[in-house]
């Protein structure tokens, strides 16, 4: 019994080690900085853009609907390059205007 105890801690050990060193860990990212973000062209879209750091981020915009609930749109998540990358967010047709234009960093 005492033998496979041993041989079971000694796998799971090389287990560890191969994860580790195959890179199944999560490598600490840097939250983006450096932002900015505002309306796009027309309040109906807004832009978001970061110059620093390893995450990621997108725009955020919140829409007006008519006879409606206000909706929260949201653009693609963007990794932080140089040059930057912009994460657009687009209100749907049916809303009458965009508001509150913001940012999500990851």
């Amino acid at each position: 019994m005492k033998i496979r105890s041993s041989r079971l801690a000694s796998l799971l050990v090389a287990g560890a080690a191969a994860s580790a060193v195959l890179g199944f860990s999560n490598p600490a990212q840097a939250v983006p900085s450096s932002c900015s973000f505002d309306f796009h062209n027309t309040n109906m879209s807004s832009y978001a853009t970061c110059s620093v750091g390893t995450g990621q981020f997108r725009a955020v915009l919140t829409c007006d609907i008519p006879w409606g609930f206000d909706k929260v749109v949201r653009g693609r998540w963007m990794n932080v390059t140089v040059p930057p990358s912009f994460s657009f967010a687009t209100c749907p047709p049916e809303a009458r205007k965009g508001y509150s234009p913001n940012i999500e960093r990851q």
